[in-house]
């Protein structure tokens, strides 16, 4: 049977700046699309700090995406403060047509409005927080004024509160979460960009020089732990090691440049800026391990698309990412915040190149069975249709 189903999140898409959940969400919706549902997206329309999408309904494929425009791009961007017009109307009118609405994120307005309308007009919901249910890194002060004004309501209203590792269940339940309304469902990746593999030597013959790459991609923040990647490169005391961090900078890129500068491999530390689509892909192929030793990471999409281009990993313990990495070939984990465990774990890889490749080749086919989209929508399918039966 099909189903009518509405998907609500801050953004989508191209927002290549606001992390996973964007790319993931797309990969969900487009997969259970494929599934014979109606799907309808309702976003915004943040892509960074200075870019915006059109303010328009448009269809990709058998998805309809509602873009709303935000009052300002600026506080989208810097506070994570989305503040979409005429979405309030739009699910007022709309809202009670849905079978169920999968609501993206935590603690912003379209996840107010959105579980509001669903409670009015009856319609069950899924809580997705996807790592933002506890209050960490940035902006704490400002969540702590969220949940003085709107409290828990929306995760207490949610017909099941989905974790993507067991790492964030128990996160959720330390919240006060009942543990009987989680559901653990992992992240989609979509495996249709990986097909064909991208092709080696784009980012090796865009930086010059020769040795080895040490890759790190994702947003430059202080919860990143970019000061232990820049420890752990210069640890390796070997002039040939390059290290390239790719990402728009949140907090955390002034500090980097000034440790690389304090510790003498400047000259070896390329800084990207905001690296998206197949380019990151052809950085991620191209390197010789990637690192990724964040805190808090309840999943980590970059890990796991290394793998699918071929590439070995390196990842810290703390949470869903070294969960999830610890189960897979090509990866290794090692303790939040030890450089001197991540420069040897890099050496590893650097020793035996080949080999690692080999298990990295593996640890992708892994992804593939386990991450896929359409292995991950025929679960959230069912989450669905339990829900439905209650």
């Amino acid at each position: 049977m099909s189903l009518r189903i509405l998907h609500v999140t801050p953004y989508f898409q191209e927002a290549w700046a606001y992390g996973g959940i964007p790319r993931l969400a797309t990969t969900l919706t487009t997969a259970l699309a494929r599934r014979g549902h109606c799907v309808t997206v309702c976003t915004t329309d943040v892509c960074d700090r200075d870019r915006r999408m059109p303010d328009q309904v448009s269809h990709e494929g058998d998805v309809e995406i509602r873009v709303f425009p935000n009052r300002s791009n600026r506080l989208a961007y810097e506070l994570q403060c989305f503040t979409p017009r005429g979405l309030g109307r739009f699910l007022a009118g709309q809202a009670s047509r849905f079978d169920i609405a999968h609501i993206h994120g935590h603690r912003h307005l379209l996840e107010v409005t959105g579980a509001r309308w669903c409670r009015q007009t009856g319609v069950p919901y899924i809580s997705a927080p996807n790592g933002t249910a506890p209050r960490i890194e940035r902006r704490a002060g400002l969540k702590r004024v969220w949940d003085a004004v709107w409290g828990r309501a929306d995760l207490e209203g949610a017909a099941a509160v989905m974790a993507v590792t067991e790492a964030e269940r128990r996160q959720l339940i330390a919240l006060g979460v009942p543990a009987g309304r989680i559901r653990v469902v992992p992240n989609a990746l979509d495996l249709d960009e990986y097909d064909p593999p991208p092709e080696r030597g784009t980012w090796r013959a865009r930086l010059g020089g020769e040795g080895p790459l040490v890759v790190f991609l994702g947003r430059l923040s202080p919860r990143k732990r970019l000061d232990v990647v820049i420890d752990a490169v210069a640890a390796l005391r070997d002039p040939h090691v390059r290290l390239v961090i790719a990402g728009n900078d949140m907090g955390a890129g002034e500090a980097a440049r000034a440790q690389a500068a304090a510790l003498g491999i400047e000259d070896r530390v390329t800084f990207t800026g905001l690296v998206t689509g197949s380019s990151r892909l052809a950085l991620l192929a191209d390197a010789d391990v990637v690192v990724y030793p964040s805190a808090d990471e309840v999943f980590g999409l970059v890990p796991l698309e290394a793998l699918l281009c071929g590439t070995p990993v390196v990842v810290a313990d703390d949470s869903g990412c070294g969960e999830i990495t610890a189960e897979l070939d090509g990866g290794q984990v090692v303790p939040l915040g030890d450089a001197g465990a991540l420069a040897a774990a890099i050496a590893r890889v650097l020793a035996a190149p080949g080999a690692w490749r080999t298990q990295a080749a593996e640890g992708g086919l892994q992804v593939r069975a386990r991450y896929g989209g359409p292995v991950v929508a025929e679960r959230i399918d069912a989450l669905y249709r339990e829900v439905l039966a209650r």
